[in-house]
């Protein structure tokens, strides 16, 4: 949200100097401070009253008497307290509010939780944000009801989520609810439809519908209400797929490019249209853009400059951000702050104008690793903040079970990390993914394998296929500009290589940071330009221990049968995944054309692949016009099972011939020949290995709690940080070699959907 810039007598304005010092001033002297005179109590009632149950908690109120206090001050004190006096609430936020207590009352009671609600509505009748997360028994359409017809002040924030009543269809068209800009309606059953009805919901700016059944169907329904107006959106938790993000690029990005070559030295340049690649994307580098290594990569941009020095700068305009800004926070509490503490605004875009989606929400859909990297391509630079912490590896198709042994499937980003760089994100600044971006280790899922083996093959079994894949890892110079990384589905468990690749990458982290230190010595100048900041907080989110109750190799074997086996693994697969095109034909012939793409003429070759040529034209139809390629199939003289020759026999015996590109740098260096083509979805499909042997329990029992082993790094690194700082006295003490101890932010929660959450010092 734009924050409002003073007028010229505000700025000139002489401050009180009460005004400076009330940030200091303690909680429990505001009642009293009230009371000593008008002038005081201007300054002071409106932050004592302005979050009702905020007050009342920092006052002394214990958890367990909420219901009692909350009745007994709606239905008898409220009412006593002066009008001038009750119009300072500016909050309901009930989302932390008689979560542990519950309040038992007859039909024919009047003092009801739902109906001191819909009282406290009515007595407090200027409130900005109404948030009731997590009261399921509140019915939303009775508590905002009272309000329907006669009401003083619109809220502009509203929040029902976890609600388990369906909300009326007329809910929304309500001249009340006219004013919402942030509106969380998660996890309450029912449609959305609600939502997406004509003339509803005009000003609404940041929209949350986690957890609703939403479908393509329905993601297409809101596109065409908001469009560019929704500048969040959290669809988490629903069923979205691959298939809905051309529409949401399309109506919820603006069709300004932030993507220009005024970088083209330090990020390299995007082309698309343009030769050799024209019918796809491509980044043409210069001659430091692909090593991440360029003098300047942190200084933050130029600021813009107007023709007119007396222009207006409009600010419906798109641009890049500097890098320099912190990122916006599209939670209820931030909206909340940034929103004016008076009704003199009318026009509310003019406190919250909106420029297409900055912020997207995609964690827990159907949406693939190669749709997230779809939707990057084609966001045209605008997303700040992303969050899709798991995904499948590949579109949730029915043909995979031809191509993949039965019951298998990969999540995680393994793919093109590029799309992540400046030149095609510029203003991300916050991303939320799952942790394969890092360590290239997908999370596996199989039948008949316990989470402890299945965690033991992603690490020996499909890491070194990844590594084959896509040879090339994040690290934090690839993007300067980012920064806050959250990574997930971290295993609390690790046969070694998950443990090497988080130090290391804690390792590249202290290295940025002694980069943009150093280069912050060298430009001390007042009017030296700024720099940007680098990655500065890293959250690790771990998944439960899967030791805490023991461990098997097999979820479905006998106890008895996997002590006696030794250490000798065997075979999870009777067959090869290849097989069940030599056993049904029929189905891997529907399973090729199911493939296909909407405008491929072309049929796959019915030859074996060792006759076959190492190209196979592809033909589709881009702006109307129809082109042909020729795409690399991979060497026929690859070695069996290598990663190459099943790219090869994907392609061919299974007809995964869609999702065509040009070979990145990272495909090249797997083989791949420079300047070709490849079938994206097969190369990708590639990284699931044609043989899953399960690990003996003596392997198992070897493996190392992740943990463990990073704070021990950090107790390291931390102790000889602390050496050379006392060694080299108070000057700065460089980072890097001898020691990697990272200044930043790392945080770290425990189990998902239970988190606890460790201290910064913690990690110190």
């Amino acid at each position: 949200m734009d924050l409002l810039l003073p007028s010229y007598q505000q700025a000139v304005a002489p401050v009180d100097w009460l005004v400076l010092v009330t940030p200091y001033v303690d909680w429990a002297d505001f009642p009293a401070l009230c009371l000593v005179s008008h002038r005081c109590w201007r300054l002071f009632a409106p932050l004592l009253w302005r979050d009702l149950f905020v007050a009342a908690r920092r006052s002394g109120l214990a958890p367990e008497d909420d219901i009692e206090w909350w009745l007994n001050f709606v239905f008898v004190k409220a009412p006593n307290i002066r009008l001038v006096t009750r119009r300072l609430v500016r909050s309901l936020d009930a989302r932390y509010f008689a979560t542990s207590a519950y309040h038992f009352a007859s039909d024919q009671d009047e003092q009801t939780l739902p109906r001191s609600f819909r009282r406290a509505l009515t007595l407090f009748d200027n409130v900005d944000s109404i948030l009731l997360d997590g009261h399921g028994d509140l019915d939303p359409g009775f508590v905002l009801g009272v309000n329907m017809d006669n009401f003083h002040h619109r809220p502009r924030l509203l929040s029902i989520a976890n609600s388990t009543l369906h909300l009326p269809r007329k809910l929304f068209a309500s001249p009340y609810l006219r004013d919402v800009v942030f509106l969380d309606v998660s996890n309450i059953p029912g449609s959305i439809r609600n939502v997406t009805e004509p003339s509803v919901l005009e000003h609404l700016r940041v929209l949350k519908i986690r957890g609703r059944e939403v479908d393509d169907t329905a993601l297409f329904a809101l596109f065409g209400k908001f469009r560019l107006r929704l500048r969040s959106l959290d669809v988490s938790d629903n069923r979205i797929t691959d298939e809905a993000v051309a529409d949401l690029c399309s109506k919820s990005f603006p069709s300004t490019d932030l993507r220009s070559d005024a970088r083209f030295d330090i990020e390299g340049r995007r082309a698309c249209g343009q030769p050799p690649h024209s019918q796809f994307p491509s980044i043409v580098e210069s001659e430091w853009s692909g090593s991440y290594r360029h003098p300047q990569r942190y200084l933050v941009d130029a600021p813009g400059y107007a023709a007119e020095a007396h222009a207006e700068p409009d600010r419906h305009l798109v641009r890049r951000k500097d890098g320099y800004s912190q990122p916006l926070d599209d939670s209820a509490v931030a909206l909340g702050r940034a929103l004016p503490e008076n009704d003199e605004v009318v026009d509310i875009d003019a406190v919250n104008s909106s420029r297409g989606l900055t912020h997207l929400h995609l964690s827990r859909n159907e949406v693939s690793c190669l749709g997230l990297t779809k939707l990057l391509q084609l966001s045209n630079g605008q997303l700040e903040n992303l969050s899709c912490d798991s995904m499948p590896l590949l579109p949730l198709k029915d043909t995979r079970s031809t191509y993949w042994p039965k019951s298998a499937r990969l999540h995680g980003f393994v793919g093109d990390i590029r799309v992540f760089r400046p030149v095609i994100s510029p203003n991300l600044q916050v991303l939320r993914v799952h942790h394969s971006l890092v360590t290239r280790i997908p999370t596996l899922e199989t039948e008949g394998l316990s989470i402890l083996a299945r965690l033991y093959l992603s690490e020996t079994s499909v890491l070194p296929r990844t590594e084959q894949a896509y040879p090339q890892t994040f690290i934090p110079d690839l993007n300067p500009r980012l920064v806050s990384l959250t990574l997930t589905c971290v295993p609390r468990r690790s046969c070694g290589p998950l443990i090497a690749a988080t130090i290391g990458f804690l390792k590249r982290l202290a290295e940025q940071e002694q980069a943009i230190q150093e280069a912050s010595m060298t430009t001390a100048s007042w009017r030296a330009p700024r720099l940007l900041q680098g990655l500065r907080h890293l959250r690790l989110e771990f998944e439960p221990d899967p030791m805490d109750d023991g461990f098997s190799a097999s979820e479905d074997l006998d106890a008895q049968e996997l002590l006696n086996s030794g250490d000798q693994g065997f075979s999870f697969f009777d067959q090869e995944w290849n097989e069940n095109t030599t056993s049904n034909p029929e189905a891997a012939s529907d399973a090729k054309d199911a493939s296909h793409t909407k405008h491929v003429d072309h049929k796959p070759p019915a030859v074996p692949v060792q006759d076959s040529a190492e190209t196979l034209t592809y033909t589709e139809i881009w702006n109307g016009e129809t082109f042909s390629v020729p795409v690399w199939t991979g060497t026929p003289a690859s070695p069996p099972g290598s990663f190459i020759n099943d790219y090869r026999r994907l392609v061919f015996d299974h007809g995964l011939q869609d999702n065509v590109g040009p070979a990145t740098p990272c495909q090249v260096k797997s083989g791949a020949p420079e300047g070709s083509y490849i079938f994206q979805t097969a190369w990708c499909a590639a990284v699931m290995p044609r043989q899953l042997r399960q690990p003996s329990r003596s392997q198992l029992a070897q493996m190392k709690d992740v943990l463990d082993e990073l704070k021990k790094f950090r107790g390291a690194e931390k102790a000889r940080y602390m050496k050379l700082k006392k060694q080299n006295g108070p000057g700065r003490t460089s980072l890097g070699e001898p020691h990697y101890f990272w200044r930043g932010k790392l945080e770290v929660s425990m189990e998902r959907g239970r988190p606890h959450f460790r201290p910064s010092q913690y990690w110190r």
